[in-house]
């Protein structure tokens, strides 16, 4: 990544998953809502969509949801997704 070129290629953010930031709160913000939100562990985000619908899922847990960045993937220049600037590329000009 430092710096590297490849001819033809540029790094892009690859795909991430969605979490939750704190499985205690949900868990208690979804029995607050009158809902289990258990198996034998706190559901997954796409299980717990489901168990409470999409508007009552951003309404309880949405402050507990995060995306991180995805990991940095080699692609053809083609690609739609815009290129990863890096920290030495943003301080270039200094």
């Amino acid at each position: 990544i430092s710096g590297k070129d490849w001819t033809g290629y540029k790094l892009v953010e690859g795909r991430s998953n969605r979490r939750y930031t704190d499985e205690a709160a949900v868990a208690d913000a979804v029995s607050a809502a009158g809902f289990d939100p258990y198996e034998r562990k706190v559901l997954g985000i796409t299980a717990m969509t489901s168990l409470l619908g999409q508007k009552r899922f951003e309404e309880v847990l949405g402050g507990y949801i995060e995306k991180p960045q995805g990991k940095p993937t080699l692609v053809p220049e083609s690609d739609k997704r815009p290129a990863i600037n890096t920290a030495q590329q943003d301080f270039s000009e200094f």
